[in-house]
């Protein structure tokens, strides 16, 4: 599920012309950053999961099985140009993740030497239910 998820968290971003304004739909990616990549650009990656059965999940029949996913997803926003534009990227992703199935956990900003960028970690948990 962590690939629909991605996609899924993906299509919000590229969707928003607040965060398309910063970060263009190409490089807005379900990958790791490469050193080669455009900047800025936003990576988003599931770092974890969970899933609960609901009371009788291994015993119901198919249909009535509930359970819930919940998956830990980080993004990433990189720039070479400032901390600020990654600030400015960074509440726009926010107010488009939180308007959806996601809340924000956390948020840490550093600076990569050997790339020479700025970079801005956010990490939301996203939670969907199945009913299998």
């Amino acid at each position: 599920m962590s690939l629909d998820i991605t996609r899924k968290l993906r299509g919000y971003l590229t969707s928003s012309s607040a965060v398309t304004t910063y970060v263009p739909t190409s490089d807005i990616k379900v990958a790791w950053v490469k050193t080669e990549d455009n900047f800025p650009c936003i990576t988003i990656n599931q770092v974890s999961g969970n899933d609960y059965g609901y009371l009788g999940y291994g015993t119901s029949t198919a249909g009535s099985k509930i359970r819930r996913e919940e998956a830990t997803i980080q993004i990433d926003i990189y720039s070479k140009n400032s901390r600020l534009e990654t600030l400015q990227i960074g509440d726009e992703v926010v107010k488009v993740l939180i308007s959806g199935t996601c809340r924000k956990e956390s948020d840490v900003e550093s600076h990569d030497d050997e790339l020479g960028i700025y970079r801005k970690t956010q990490t939301y948990i996203h939670t969907q239910f199945h009913d299998d």
